[in-house]
């Protein structure tokens, strides 16, 4: 018998977001892609989830392969111990099993896709055998071996593990890329005359859970050999602060040893406790970045009133978001559309508004636990501590667009009115305890004539001031209304201030600023919709938008967390403005970051993003000043499982493109400060100009790593940086260029163009032999005379000293 764990919580944030993105389509589109998303649930509880296997860890059922000579008949199994590092005196481990119909021939180790290592095979497997009683020598699956490759003159770039049944049918269970010897070292010599500061550091940081089980296994090891001194790898772990608790007998204190054996029918309570998370950082010495979730999907996965305060809040009406009709869903509301089987509980919000005190109490309370716990850790580990963030996807409830507008909780309707005639709170009378809003007051409150012009209603007294309840999208469409478009900025409003207060909250326990992160989705919108509000005051969307905005993610006491999939990781995302998102979110916030992430479409699942996809992901990120990126997810679908039943290509991280781009990313910015810019043309075989284009007579060629420029002898060349680049002299030490053959130049120059188009030369032309040579390139030293000048782009300018062309490996803005 199977034993299978249930799905973990990111399963349900991520249906969030894609809902979140879908909000933009009619409600019937929108109703058959949440079926559909559900019905992948499904897929993941039923056929796709894992099984245990002993105590090695949680594996997948199911291992389809890379296939060399493709099996016909299927072959199972899975890789239990990989070690790649070399560090046992030259030696790999290999432990891991495979069974098929047609028998198990062989199993070896290939090293660099050529030298072809046997390994011992018909290890007794006792799991396995129970497992797949079916398979012929089950109970000898098991394959092993320890490879001395001290005396193998060889640099080791590839590991694979082929399996080979008795048909000669065969099928790769695992393929790693390790870096080349001195790969890491081309930033080494400048950092080291520089030094390193904290906050030099870029993390890639892995969404996982069911730490316990195994939900983190590997990613310590597989990781290591690419880590430097300013790129390194982490853990990211939700921790449901509002369901891990003592229970009802103890008013539902924060539990940090909350069991994960815990039910509520079927499926686990929560997966982790704070201080297994906290115990697995220690032991692997991985650095973790906290999810403290208290929002709607925290408690999604099942009703346990014994354990959840957030399930025991729903219970009563009063502390709920209310729709346009003044009703309340059942939290089961889903488990009536057709085609849904045992839906995640989507149909209650809890309400936002400052009258809502017993959700504010509890969520206060056991937000300022764990995070008092998590300070103490980060006192006695401060370089295992990256930072916290908050309730994933705030917003005012988004699953009914199309039938259902929220919220119209009768706090929230009091907390409107007050807002529009900045009165109560916003007139800095703070009533029972609650919060002092005055510097949230509208810059003109409005008077009750006000109200009833934008209205068109005649209210006679404020108490009877009532938000639009009604949304044409025809004759006289909502967006274009005057009082829904007050009401839709209060909303933002809303949002914003849940932000705000839970960063607060978290501040008030002695965790800093910088180390505070929201956690908002921004998923680019479909054909017809509008592009999401960038500001709180920004013009109504024809879509519910939930009152989410950039802006309004933008916490008061911490930085944007954004969640990006698809076209919007890849910073292709139609914006109400001329700038880019990532634009938006370094404007906004210089030190954004990415809580989570996948080069995936939420509206593809099938799909698995490309090379080509993940590198401009990952560049443009870094380049644009994020802190961290989070991928989704290591305990999600394994690259290897595509095309399978049950995979999920958003959630996939192993074994994919993403991956191998993240390994490819880490040796080029290996020891390169974090806030330096860098545009590496490609990488592997994936040849990119990055947005720098060749002007004037300059003609250019794109080949993986490498931009082939050539002019006529003699004359200018010139080369553009992409737009938009913001590029401030003031906060780089240099620019550095990689010339293959520096001789076939004689002198270059830096140009930079201003806002209003003029040219200003930031680095006068220069003869090559005067510049100083590093690892990294050539050093172009920036002058103090424009230091605090914002220039959208740069050209640089040199002069051929023959016929031969410039081939140019890489461009950086090295930061002080």
């Amino acid at each position: 018998m199977y034993t299978f764990f249930v799905a973990n919580d990111w399963t349900f944030l991520i249906i969030s977001m894609s809902i979140e993105q879908n909000m933009k389509t009619s409600f019937s589109t929108k109703r058959l892609s949440i079926i559909l998303l559900l019905f992948t649930l499904v897929l993941l509880l039923c056929s796709g989830s894992y099984v245990l296997i002993k105590a090695y860890r949680p594996q997948w059922l199911h291992t389809p392969a890379i296939a060399t000579n493709p099996a016909t008949t299927p072959i199972l199994g899975f890789v239990d111990k990989l070690n790649e590092e070399s560090t046992d005196g030259g030696k790999i481990s290999v432990l891991g099993w495979a069974v098929s119909k047609a028998g198990i021939a062989r199993v070896e180790l290939v090293l660099n896709g050529k030298l072809r290592i046997p390994l011992t095979i018909a290890v007794p497997r006792a799991d396995v055998a129970q497992t797949f009683p079916g398979y012929p020598d089950s109970g000898k699956a098991g394959f092993e071996g320890k490879v001395d490759i001290s005396n193998r003159p060889i640099e080791l770039q590839t590991l694979e593990l082929v399996v080979t049944d008795k048909q000669g049918g065969e099928s790769v269970l695992t393929r790693r890329t390790l870096p080349a010897l001195n790969a890491k070292q081309t930033w080494s010599d400048l950092l080291k005359l520089r030094g390193l500061k904290r906050d030099d550091v870029f993390y890639f940081i892995m969404a996982t859970s069911n730490i316990a089980s195994g939900g983190a296994t590997d990613v310590d090891t597989i990781f290591r050999p690419y880590e430097s001194d300013t790129v390194k790898v982490g853990i990211r772990v939700p921790i449901l602060y509002l369901r891990t608790t003592k229970g009802r007998a103890s008013d539902y204190a924060f539990d940090a040893d909350f069991p994960s054996s815990r039910k509520c029918g079927t499926r686990t309570i929560a997966e982790d406790s704070l201080n297994g998370v906290i115990d697995y950082a220690v032991k692997h010495q991985l650095p973790v970045l906290f999810t403290l979730n208290g929002g709607i999907w925290a408690d999604a996965a099942c009703d346990a009133p014994e354990w959840d305060i957030n399930d025991v809040l729903e219970q009563d009406v009063a502390n709920l978001q209310w729709n346009e009709k003044n009703q309340v869903m059942a939290d089961d509301y889903l488990k009536n559309l057709s085609g849904s089987m045992d839906s995640p509980e989507l149909g209650r919000s809890l309400a936002f508004n400052i009258y809502a005190t017993k959700n504010r109490h509890y969520k206060k309370r056991n937000l300022q636990h764990a995070a008092s716990i998590i300070r103490k850790f980060a006192a006695q580990h401060p370089a295992l501590f990256i930072g916290i963030t908050t309730d994933p996807d705030v917003y005012l409830n988004p699953f009914f667009e199309g039938r259902q507008w929220y919220d119209y909780n009768p706090g929230t309707l009091r907390q409107f009115r007050e807002w529009l005639q900045g009165s109560g709170p916003y007139s800095g009378r703070i009533i029972a305890g609650g919060p002092d809003l005055s510097h949230y007051k509208k810059e003109r409150p409005l008077t009750l004539d006000d109200v009833n012009a934008l209205s068109g209603r005649q209210f006679k007294r404020w108490e009877d001031v009532d938000p639009p309840r009604i949304f044409p999208t025809h004759i006289n469409p909502f967006w274009k209304d005057a009082w829904v478009t007050e009401w839709e900025h209060f909303r933002r409003h809303l949002v914003k201030l849940h932000y705000d207060e839970l960063s607060q909250w978290i501040g008030e326990v002695g965790i800093g600023k910088e180390f505070i992160y929201s956690a908002q989705g921004f998923m680019a919108p479909d054909t017809l919709g509008m592009p999401f509000p960038i500001y709180l005051n920004s013009p109504v969307k024809n879509t519910d938008m939930g009152g989410m905005s950039v802006d309004g993610a933008m916490p008061s006491n911490g930085h944007l967390g954004a969640i990006l999939y698809g076209s919007s990781a890849a910073n292709q995302v139609r914006m109400e403005e001329s700038r880019s998102l990532f634009s938006v979110f370094r404007k906004l916030d210089s030190d954004w970051a990415v809580v989570e992430h996948n080069t995936a479409d939420l509206r593809n699942p099938k799909r698995l993003a490309n090379f080509a996809e993940a590198y401009r992901s990952l560049r443009d990120i870094h380049n644009y000043g994020a802190r961290f990126i989070s991928p989704m997810a290591w305990n999600g679908s394994r690259g290897i499982f595509a095309d399978q039943a049950g995979f999920i290509s958003y959630t996939a991280l192993r074994d994919t493109p993403l991956e191998d781009a993240i390994k490819t990313f880490m040796i080029s910015h290996a020891n390169l400060p974090r806030r330096s810019r860098l545009w590496t043309f490609g990488a592997g075989e994936h040849a990119d100009g990055d947005g720098w284009l060749p002007s004037g007579n300059t003609q250019g060629q794109i080949a993986p790593g490498k931009f082939t420029l050539s002019t006529v002898r003699g004359a200018q060349s010139s080369l553009e940086s992409p737009d938009d680049i913001a590029f401030q002299p003031a906060s780089y030490q240099a620019i550095v260029i990689k010339i293959t053959e520096p001789e076939t130049v004689t002198e270059v120059g830096v140009e930079g163009q201003t806002s209003n188009g003029a040219w200003i030369t930031l680095v006068a032309t220069t003869e090559l032999s005067r510049l100083q040579r590093v690892s990294a390139g050539l050093m172009l030293p920036l002058t103090g005379q424009y230091a605090d000048t914002e220039f959208k782009r740069i050209r640089f300018n040199w002069k051929a000293a023959g016929s031969k062309p410039m081939i140019l490996e890489r461009i950086a803005f090295y930061a002080k």
